[in-house]
């Protein structure tokens, strides 16, 4: 079970009304342009509350209006069906879960994990160090929700921590740097345990795909080199000077690093382009199997012509180990094959000017 149906106003190019999608599988079948990536993005926001492809909320809402809308029923084995709605008006978003005003968007992330597969992710793996951080905290978010308290938390932190650096105001510094540790040292750790665990998940999802030889791993290098609180303490004290003279904090986990190593050397560096983007596709199945494994649940899992991105043997060998899912969306292009990944359920949509009809 998954989500039984979708309801749109007003959402980008799609047409207003309710589609069904009871289905294990979704496959839509257009064009580019059509609306096919628009509905995997309206699943997204019912999922994260926020989009994939912007952050801006006001984007979403179809040009020349001033507010939309969409929801999603959901069911699932052991619960009643519940019914998730995110609504943008005068650029104010607001989310309801049954009816009720949702105050903190990480329920949406307990109730309807999700995991999506995009042309983006290649930044995952050689992209800005900031692309694999999010990445790295949004598979701890998933596994336990409640991280996603100690990012804000470092967050205001941080951003207390740099108004004080800014303003030299070194008293104030050393009143937030308690706090400031602590949480840092935290996030330092649920990183390392993390990446010791799903590199291992990574690495033979990628052999096996690639049929290559070579291991592929992640490493992580945090920015503090110690875990003990008094050590951190002394290498903040010691790069104060550096914080002034760039008005910012200079160290800290918003500085640490992942590095993908390919028989170890920078993969970046050592890999071939579609290396690369094979890589970024086995990062999020790995993603999603991890999140199974940590927690016995099942993501929805949507797929934006990703499956274009490999050969035919590499593709039928990511098939062949695609994660487990609650419910799956994929998106084709119409001379993609994709009747060979139907199956007896498998529900299909012709995608054309945001309408959405049965083949």
């Amino acid at each position: 079970m998954g989500y039984r149906s979708l309801r749109f106003h007003n959402f980008r190019n799609i047409r207003d009304g309710v589609l069904a999608v009871d289905a294990p599988e979704v496959f839509l079948i257009g064009e580019n342009g059509q609306g096919k990536t628009n509905l995997l993005e309206a699943i997204y926001l019912l999922s994260f509350g926020s989009s994939f492809r912007t952050r801006r909320d006001d984007t979403v809402v179809r040009h020349g209006e001033t507010e939309m809308a969409v929801g999603g029923v959901f069911g699932r084995e052991d619960l009643p069906d519940q019914e998730i709605a995110v609504r943008v008006r005068e650029k104010k978003k607001e989310i309801r879960l049954d009816g009720k005003t949702l105050r903190d968007r990480r329920e949406m992330v307990e109730r309807f994990p999700c995991v999506v597969f995009c042309h983006g992710d290649i930044g995952f793996i050689s992209g800005a160090p900031e692309r694999q951080r999010t990445f790295f905290d949004q598979t701890l978010s998933l596994e336990d929700p409640l991280f996603i308290d100690t990012l804000r938390r470092y967050g205001k932190l941080l951003k207390q921590r740099n108004a004080a650096v800014k303003n030299r105001d070194g008293e104030m510094i050393d009143l937030f740097d308690g706090d400031f540790i602590d949480t840092g040292i935290e996030m330092t750790r649920r990183r390392e345990a993390l990446t010791e665990k799903f590199s291992a998940f990574f690495s033979r999802l990628y052999r096996e795909v690639s049929s290559l030889e070579v291991p592929v791993g992640i490493r992580y290098l945090p920015s503090w080199r110690s875990s003990d609180p008094g050590e951190v303490r002394n290498e903040l004290k010691k790069k104060r000077d550096a914080d002034f003279q760039f008005s910012t904090t200079t160290s800290g986990p918003h500085r640490d690093r992942f590095r993908f190593l390919f028989g170890g050397r920078d993969f970046s560096a050592a890999a071939s382009t579609g290396q690369i983007r094979l890589a970024s596709l086995v990062l999020k199945a790995a993603q999603a199997a991890f999140f199974t494994s940590q927690t016995g649940r099942l993501p929805t899992i949507l797929l934006d012509d990703v499956l274009l991105e490999m050969d035919p043997p590499r593709r039928q060998r990511f098939i062949a180990r695609f994660p487990p899912y609650r419910q799956a969306f994929f998106t084709f292009l119409p001379d993609e094959r994709f009747s060979a990944y139907a199956k007896g359920d498998t529900l299909i949509y012709r995608v054309r000017e945001g309408g959405f009809f049965n083949e």
